[in-house]
């Protein structure tokens, strides 16, 4: 069975939404607000198996994370990971019968 690791980690996560929806902050204006956040930042890896099963591990504790426990920008990460990962697999089947 095929697997792919996908990383997640919310600081880069919120920083490129930052970027990409502000022309008129600068890179270490981004910082500092990150940093004021003071907040735990999320580090997660998820592992995409090629029959559609998905695993969410912590990489803080190395620890399987469930699904109802994600939330914000994990989930949001999660569902698009879960559009890739259909649309994928309905190519590949359009591909196959063509």
């Amino acid at each position: 069975m095929k697997v792919k690791n996908v990383r997640f980690i919310e600081r880069d996560y919120y920083k490129n939404l930052m970027v990409t929806n502000s022309e008129f902050i600068t890179d270490c204006q981004i910082e500092k607000i990150l940093d004021t956040a003071d907040s735990y930042w999320l580090d997660l890896t998820f592992k995409c198996f090629d029959n559609g099963s998905m695993i969410i591990i912590d990489n803080h504790t190395e620890l399987q994370v469930s699904l109802h426990d994600l939330k914000g920008a994990a989930y949001d990460f999660y569902v698009k990971q879960r559009i890739r990962m259909i649309r994928e697999n309905l190519e590949a089947k359009i591909l196959q019968s063509a």
